[in-house]
């Protein structure tokens, strides 16, 4: 017996850094069975693996999601979820001052990517070397702000390098020779760190804000929604 498979519809989204128009389908059931899997294990790797391939296999392979910056992986999610169980999320927001919680529903729809005004992938260091940064993926991102390995940190800014140049010769990042990128990070002075720091702290982040009083106290509130596990919810 052949039994005829299910038309998905399709649809279309621009991603919000690179402009990129893409195709994209709503998660299947066995495509939920992964995401509900992880998100009950609470192991933050098992969800960003579960995200990342429901998002290649929705976008048909357009998003490389182990590879692309975490915060159109994020927005991409967002757009599938949507197509697939609804565009509403619902939270409990904790009122800061009474601890009261409220339960405030949120669109998919209005997250948004927030920008840094000055903001540049590019750093420029001492004697005319200048560094092109690419942007963390969701696992690299986890590493970055979940460890207090100062190795793990380190190794992540060096998985971040694109590429190195100077007026005479240029040396691309390849993953292959890492310890070489890692030794460049280790001979810089504190000071040329810092312009590495500030390119993490001010990258786009994909996010929602909203404000409301507290229906207990009355004191204005503001929620923020962002990272990896409040997207399961």
């Amino acid at each position: 017996m052949n039994i005829p498979a299910v038309k998905v519809p399709t649809f279309k989204m621009t991603l919000p850094f690179s402009k990129k128009e893409i195709t994209y389908r709503p998660y299947v059931v066995k495509e939920e069975k992964i995401l509900i899997m992880a998100n009950e294990s609470k192991h933050v790797n098992s969800m960003i693996d579960a995200m990342c391939d429901v998002v290649t296999s929705c976008t048909f392979g357009a998003i490389d999601a182990a590879n692309a910056p975490l915060f159109e992986v994020q927005y991409a999610f967002l757009q599938i979820r949507g197509k697939s169980q609804g565009e509403t999320l619902e939270f409990y927001a904790i009122c800061g001052e009474c601890k009261d919680q409220k339960a405030v529903e949120i669109d998919v729809t209005e997250f948004t990517l927030k920008t840094t005004p000055g903001h540049t992938h590019k750093i420029e260091l001492s004697d005319g070397v200048h560094v092109i940064m690419r942007y963390p993926t969701l696992s690299l991102f986890n590493d970055l702000y979940e460890t207090r390995d100062e190795n793990v940190i380190y190794d992540v800014v060096a998985k971040c390098i694109s590429s190195i140049y100077s007026a005479e010769e240029t040396f691309e990042n390849d993953g292959t020779d890492l310890d070489e990128f890692r030794t460049f990070i280790d001979n810089m002075t504190p000071e040329q760190f810092e312009k590495f720091e500030e390119f993490f702290v001010t990258m786009p982040i994909l996010l929602y804000t909203t404000t409301y009083d507290c229906q207990k106290c009355t004191i204005p509130n503001t929620l923020t929604i962002d990272g990896i596990t409040h997207f399961f919810e």
